[in-house]
């Protein structure tokens, strides 16, 4: 399974696949540098990060001698899944675009290519070598002279191709094309919890919030301890209709991850949208989840919003200013705070307050003077 980047500001809400995808998949690194961090003493990013560029140099220009033995070829291989490993993509992304140059149909070496250049935003480049790669792990799934292991390894590692592919096309806009990708990853690989992960992501930028759930579901199964896994799986049955079971699933993730700031901020704004006996407790829990991320513009908004709504105008003010400041293009913090300075008295700095949202919608119309 390759590793992932974790976002460590996820809001509640997905806006589009693209974004959703961008947030778990940015520096993918397939079995292929795993293997090769674990061979290496004192890890692979570790040597990554050792080696001088003039060292990188001189295997890039060893990569680009033809014809190179299978050892050599598996060497710089690894080392190019170090230079990822590391972030250093603009060396990655030549080592492997010599190790293509010399092995064109090779799925590792495709796959790096592609992933270093979607790394360095280069992303027409990655699409193109990502469907390469795809179409190189595919041709090996269909040998059949192969031990049922190697073959479950090799539907693994053309799901992951497929997994980059989607996230590639995601943000270059085919939300289309991401899903059919991210489908096709789970056909082949089902057990697999990167393409479930993203099937599941990709659904929920499509509209089918019951679909998503139910990939998430999976994604949750394969991997308990993922806080993404949970907290989108959460979202999900929320936004599908089912709010006792989002309920239940942020209770879940807040039990089991409670360092974890998404499972509080998640049950503390839908305790707050209910209303009712649930908005103290919401509060609270919005309150904890503010202690672990200061910078959640949700729970800053909404718990801000909450206060001035119950009365308690002066202990807003704080929340929704740090709202403001973390999205000074939303006019949302700036009306409560024009409403808790009202109440507060504070009539100079609530018109001043209620400007600003007057200018944001004006710029938003193209309006403004």
């Amino acid at each position: 399974m390759c590793a992932r980047a974790r976002s460590q500001r996820v809001g509640p809400r997905l806006k589009s696949a693209a974004l959703a995808l961008c947030l778990a998949a940015c520096t993918f690194v397939s079995a292929a540098s795993a293997e090769a961090s674990s061979a290496a003493p004192d890890g692979g990013a570790r040597q990554a990060e050792q080696l001088s560029a003039a060292r990188v140099a001189q295997a890039i220009a060893e990569a680009r001698r033809a014809p190179l033995a299978d050892e050599a070829f598996a060497r710089l291989l690894m080392l190019g899944y170090r230079l990822a490993s590391a972030q250093r993509f603009a060396e990655a992304a030549e080592l492997f675009g010599a190790l293509v140059e010399q092995r064109p149909r090779d799925p590792s070496a495709l796959y790096g290519a592609a992933l270093a250049n979607f790394n360095l935003s280069r992303t027409a480049d990655a699409e193109a070598i990502a469907r390469r790669a795809v179409d190189a792990s595919l041709a090996t799934t269909v040998e059949t002279a192969v031990s049922d292991v190697v073959k479950r390894q090799r539907q693994a590692r053309a799901a992951e191709a497929l997994v980059l592919l989607a996230v590639v096309v995601a943000v270059r806009g085919d939300e289309g094309a991401a899903l059919e990708a991210a489908r096709q990853a789970v056909r082949l690989a089902p057990e697999h919890f990167d393409a479930q992960f993203t099937l599941g992501r990709a659904l929920y930028g499509a509209g089918d919030f019951a679909g998503a759930a139910r990939a998430f579901r999976v994604a949750v199964r394969l991997e308990p301890e993922s806080v993404p896994a949970a907290f989108f799986l959460a979202t999900a049955l929320e936004r599908s209709g089912d709010a006792e079971g989002a309920l239940a699933a942020y209770r879940e993730l807040v039990a089991r991850r409670p360092g974890a700031h998404e499972g509080h901020m998640g049950l503390g704004v839908l305790l707050v949208k209910r209303g009712g006996a649930g908005v103290e407790e919401g509060m609270k829990a919005l309150a904890r989840a503010l202690e672990i991320n200061p910078d959640l513009y949700e729970a800053r908004v909404t718990l801000g919003r909450t206060l001035v709504a119950r009365g308690r105008a002066a202990e807003a003010v704080e929340h929704l200013k740090r709202a403001a400041a973390l999205a000074p293009d939303n006019p949302e913090p700036h009306y409560q705070l024009s409403l808790a300075y009202r109440r507060l008295g504070r009539t100079q700095e609530a018109a001043a307050e209620s400007a600003i949202v007057k200018r944001i919608h004006e710029s938003r119309r193209g309006t403004a003077p």
